[in-house]
């Protein structure tokens, strides 16, 4: 009996031993105790694409439920993560992203009367180079292979970007077109119609969320929304005080007496002679994306485990 109980303790001290003594490669000592692995940072890239939303003078907030999938176009990206710690990661991404506003998808009764009245619409695509740092709540596993099925995260970062607003022109003095895509876009700073030439090159804010889920042992499948808040209000060629010059005693600068929309050939006709003043958003420009992503993660070197002593 007592020589059972002698080898089965010397059977456990051995197993403890040989256990601790796999463990020597991850940087521990043989002689302690192995607390768990130390985080390895590692880097990821990913390709997304997916829709963006204006919001403006063009699309002011109130209107954004009436004419948000009208005003729907589209964004890609190309982004570089860089997972540092076991929460915190830091991002590089370029961006195309276009925006739109028509003020002929506003009805022409209702509150954005004035806004279909005023006859405006632009189009702008923005090239956008952003670095973020990430938050992930529930934390990064120690191991690349051992990350979490879905990891949620927030983010915050700055932007800089370059764009150029363009609209079309009146379609009778362009050539009258069954098809507005055969009609060229304008640019419209060029047009001075603000009397400010203001910059084609500016900065915006951007926060979101996202999540990635994990696909394979190195792909992930990420959902990615993000607000941008731009620091100018020109991304639409329209700012908050042009409501306040006035063309003519009744009539707020616009294209109200154009027959057709230019932008979608909408017949207006019999032309409106309301004097409603048009809706506007208050502040800079602002806009929003999501984007379906595919994540691929690098695996770091194999680093050589150190001799023992």
């Amino acid at each position: 009996m007592i020589r059972s109980v002698y080898l089965s303790f010397a059977l456990i001290i051995l197993a403890v031993y040989s256990a601790e003594a796999q463990f020597w490669f991850l940087g521990q000592n043989a002689k302690e105790r192995y607390e768990g692995m130390p985080f390895k940072p590692h880097s990821s890239v990913s390709f997304g694409a997916g829709s963006s939303n204006y919001m403006g003078d063009l699309v002011p907030a109130a209107g954004l439920f009436s004419v948000g999938a009208q005003t729907m176009r589209w964004n890609v990206g190309l982004q570089y993560t860089r997972h540092l710690s076991k929460y915190f990661s830091g991002n590089i991404q370029v961006s195309y992203v276009r925006i739109a506003g028509d003020d002929n998808y506003f009805s022409s009764k209702g509150a954005f009367e004035g806004n279909y009245v005023r006859n405006l619409h632009f189009r702008n695509d923005l090239k956008e180079l952003s670095v973020s740092a990430i938050y992930e709540p529930m934390g990064n596993a120690e191991n690349l292979s051992k990350r979490p099925l879905l990891s949620p995260y927030l983010y915050l970062g700055v932007a800089g970007f370059a764009h150029n607003p363009v609209a079309r022109k009146d379609p009778s003095l362009a050539g009258f077109s069954e098809s507005p895509s055969l009609q060229s876009w304008q640019d419209l700073q060029t047009e001075d119609i603000e009397g400010a030439m203001y910059s084609l090159v500016n900065i915006s804010i951007p926060f979101g969320f996202g999540f990635r889920y994990k696909l394979g042992a190195q792909v992930d499948l990420g959902f990615d929304f993000g607000y941008r808040v731009s620091l100018s209000d020109f991304l639409d060629d329209v700012s908050d005080n042009r409501s306040k010059v006035l063309v003519s005693p009744s009539i707020y600068f616009n294209r109200s007496g154009e027959p057709f929309a230019a932008n979608t050939l909408v017949n207006r006709i019999p032309l409106s002679t309301t004097t409603t003043a048009p809706l506007y958003s208050t502040g800079p420009d602002q806009y929003f994306t999501t984007q379906i992503r595919l994540i691929f993660h690098i695996k770091n070197k194999i680093d050589c485990p150190p001799l023992p002593n």
